[in-house]
């Protein structure tokens, strides 16, 4: 298809060695059938009813999305856990990594920086009792809190990476999803932002082109990023002639 965009596919690959090469995996098959109570009104979790903490400021955190056409290359309905689970964990404060990726069909020049923030705003769609996603100070990072009373309960990552996964087969355009969870250590976490950090400067360069309509590319702090990347290089000629369209009418 024309226009096709392709950001994220070396990230992935290095997604999965990561993977690959670190100890303690478990892994597990998205099930719609392990429901879980809605949190509505009540979906805050104060100090007091506290049983674990991810990826709190005192702790290293980092949450990626990225998407491939390659539909194969997605290991669809799949929850991969580095590290402990969270009914092992009780009273802890854990590092926490997240990455979904997606295997996603018709991202284009056109509408890949809209779809991106559509699947990206699903993280803030969760609802369920006992679980809450206290902040996100900052892009690629998230700060989550589950009840003691949902981890005597069992709440899993199975079950939240399941969840996950049910909200983003709801948009027609996603084909494949799978979640991989980090609670290891800090040092993986760590590593896995170093390794994401290149989708970072990829999405951080989507922001500014689609946000801020800068095209000023000697001035830009994500001219290499852009240079780099044949896709970021149509978008923006993309809306650089939707910007030329609306000043001549």
């Amino acid at each position: 298809m024309r226009g096709i965009v392709e950001l994220f596919s070396d990230t992935i690959s290095a997604v999965r060695g990561f993977v690959s090469e670190t100890s303690g995996r478990r892994a597990w098959t998205a099930d719609n059938g392990l429901s879980w109570p809605k949190g509505g009104a009540r979906n805050i979790v104060l100090k007091e009813d506290l049983g674990l903490e991810l990826g709190s400021p005192q702790m290293e955190s980092v949450s990626c999305l990225l998407w491939t056409h390659d539909i194969s290359a997605i290991k669809d309905g799949t929850i991969t856990l580095l590290g402990p689970d969270f009914p092992e964990s009780m009273g802890q404060n854990l590092p926490f990594g997240k990455v979904v990726l997606a295997g996603v069909e018709g991202f284009t020049q056109d509408n890949a920086y809209d779809l991106h923030k559509d699947l990206d705003f699903l993280r803030y769609s969760i609802d369920m009792e006992g679980f809450m996603m206290r902040s996100v100070s900052q892009y690629l990072r998230e700060w989550c809190r589950i009840s003691a009373e949902a981890i005597r309960r069992g709440f899993s990552a199975r079950i939240l990476g399941s969840a996950l996964i049910g909200l983003f087969r709801e948009r027609p355009f996603v084909k494949s999803v799978e979640v991989i969870y980090v609670t290891s250590s800090p040092a993986d976490v760590v590593r896995l932002r170093e390794i994401t950090a290149p989708a970072e400067r990829i999405i951080a360069a989507m922001n500014k082109m689609a946000q801020e309509m800068d095209f000023e590319c000697s001035s830009c702090d994500y001219r290499d990023v852009c240079d780099e990347a044949d896709g970021l290089k149509g978008m923006r000629e993309r809306l650089m002639d939707k910007s030329r369209e609306a000043l001549h009418g």
